[in-house]
């Protein structure tokens, strides 16, 4: 028995000695002495961490990759292994192919999502596919692009002042620059020894060479080199992911509320305002590490709007909480966030995260945090609306009793709105006459503006002629909801057309119809059941 127990000991201690070493060989060489190496990217300077993590999550929807032994690689050793060891990264399923039509033309299994770059390459259907002007074939020809720029080491990491538009250069141009012959000697050497150590799997020679690598080319050209503390603050944005965590916040508080509104309610309604506050503090540090970095209001594309929409919801909320101590503020502004903030994360194709340089119409800090930052809070106070009368409705489909706080409190939310959405477009016309030299164009953004407005001054109106009263507030601030849908997300995704060419982008319109249809339904199912409960006498 005891020779039993050893032979079984020393095979267990076998065992898990081979699965420790076999751990310790699929760990990723530590590359972080590089995260702070600037790279030019579309005409902006970030840092290595930040591009990383960008073109991996282009390529595979992902800011990390998992290989079939279960080990995690971060972006940034992705992007240096096609960078610097492509015979072996070409052959790894990195480039995300998930529509199935397109996987059907390249011959590829459709189970499979992840695909090497050398099995699409070669792949009977690919040049074809590639040839066609489908949509899903025009993204898998970037993706790829991205795969053979970093295998051709086009990372500008070179700065080069000779250029108007300070144009930075990739390591292959290093002769192309405007360099001594001793300054392409220093680059050189210290490049190869970060290559030779990144071969040998030397952490510390990695680490030692990069820190050495980064000075030199810092000290090229100091004066257009960008400051360690920019490049850290950029760094650490990225990835702490406070957005992240505040979607989740607000999860939580928005489940804390609506389980708690007939049981402990107080002890409830404290938890959901801290889960909400603590949401809304990552979301506030978040936007400041953003516009630090960025040096501008956080309001410039269709990412920022929507992650901007939850931020204002719930800050109203605070603000009417603050005043009224009623749940339904919070009850309301906590779902609409958390939607936003994952609609953000989620819809990477079509709201693109990163920061990029503004459009020339945008060039304005003074507008963008006035008439850019004031529409898009009167989005997100029609949003909160959105939410107070969607609870309307639910009671009177339902056939509960309403009360008539929330009717008031629909009223003043929508007032809210009204005055940011007014007070938006006439700065917008000012601005317009001091970019383009007239007040207004009947552009399709400032069209689609004033349609909205006009929409939420019946709805408010009618209330004060006396053609409806709380139940045609709850309609109006659903419908009228529809009217901002188009006015943001459609005349930039659908429509596309217009002098606001900078918010112009493609996809989630089967998410925006499926909204549309899903708000008509509700509108139409809780009208019904009114009425029928009014013929009962019910209401």
């Amino acid at each position: 028995m005891r020779g039993l127990f050893l032979k079984k000991l020393c095979g267990s201690l076998c065992f898990c000695g081979s699965l420790w070493a076999a751990l310790l060989m699929a760990k990723p060489l530590d590359v972080s002495g590089l995260d702070d190496l600037a790279v030019q990217d579309h005409g902006r300077k970030k840092p290595f961490y930040t591009f990383a993590v960008e073109q991996l999550r282009f390529i595979s929807g992902k800011d990390d990759w998992r290989d079939a032994d279960g080990a995690v690689w971060p972006a940034e050793n992705v992007v240096l292994g096609l960078w610097l060891d492509w015979d072996t990264w070409r052959d790894r399923p990195l480039v995300l192919v998930d529509n199935l039509l397109l996987k059907e033309r390249l011959g590829l299994p459709k189970h499979e999502r992840y695909f090497s770059y050398q099995t699409l390459r070669m792949s009977a259907g690919f040049a074809p596919a590639l040839a066609s002007a489908d949509e899903a074939a025009g993204r898998l020809a970037r993706q790829m692009a991205r795969v053979e720029n970093l295998r051709d080491g086009a990372l500008r990491i070179l700065p080069d002042q000779r250029h108007a538009q300070d144009e930075w250069l990739p390591m292959r141009l290093i002769v192309t620059a405007d360099y001594s012959q001793a300054e392409q000697e220093r680059i050189r050497e210290a490049f190869e020894q970060l290559v030779e150590n990144y071969h040998a799997d030397d952490e510390a020679g990695t680490r030692a060479a990069a820190w050495t690598f980064k000075q030199r080319l810092r000290a090229l050209a100091p004066a257009v080199y960008p400051s360690a503390r920019i490049l850290k603050l950029e760094n650490l944005y990225a990835r702490l992911d406070l957005f992240g965590w505040a979607w989740k916040a607000y999860l939580l508080a928005a489940v804390t509320l609506m389980l708690t509104t007939r049981l402990w309610r107080r002890a409830g309604y404290r938890c959901g305002m801290a889960l909400a506050l603590a949401g809304f503090a990552c979301q506030g540090v978040g936007f400041a590490l953003r516009v630090t970095v960025a040096g501008r209001a956080p309001v410039t594309n269709m990412y920022e709007t929507v992650i901007w929409l939850g931020f204002a919801a719930v800050l109203f909320a605070l603000i009417f909480e603050l005043v009224c101590r009623s749940r339904y503020f919070l009850l309301g502004a906590t779902p609409v966030a958390f939607v936003s903030l994952l609609l953000a994360e989620t819809q990477s194709q079509a709201l693109d995260s990163t920061i990029q340089p503004l459009a020339p119409v945008l060039r304005s800090n003074f507008w963008l945090s006035t008439h850019v930052l004031t529409i898009t809070s009167s989005y997100a106070a029609f949003a909160l609306a959105l939410a107070v009368g969607h609870m309307v409705l639910g009671r009177l489909l339902f056939r509960r009793p309403v009360p008539p706080v929330l009717y008031q409190y629909l009223y003043r939310t929508l007032q809210v709105g009204v005055l940011l959405l007014g007070i938006g477009t006439m700065l917008g016309g000012v601005w317009a006459n001091y970019a383009w030299g007239r007040f207004w164009d009947w552009d399709p953004k400032e069209t689609w503006a004033l349609i909205t407005f006009l929409c939420y001054l019946v709805v408010l109106h009618g209330r004060i002629a006396g053609w409806w009263g709380g139940v045609g507030l709850a309609v109006g601030s659903v419908l009228g909801f529809l009217s901002v849908l188009m006015a943001w997300y459609g005349v930039n995704f659908v429509l596309g057309t217009g002098l606001h060419s900078y918010g112009f982008g493609a996809g989630g319109f089967a998410y925006a119809l499926g909204l549309v249809i899903f708000e008509l339904a509700v509108v139409t199912l809780a009208l019904v059941s009114h009425r029928r409960a009014r013929a009962a006498g019910q209401a």
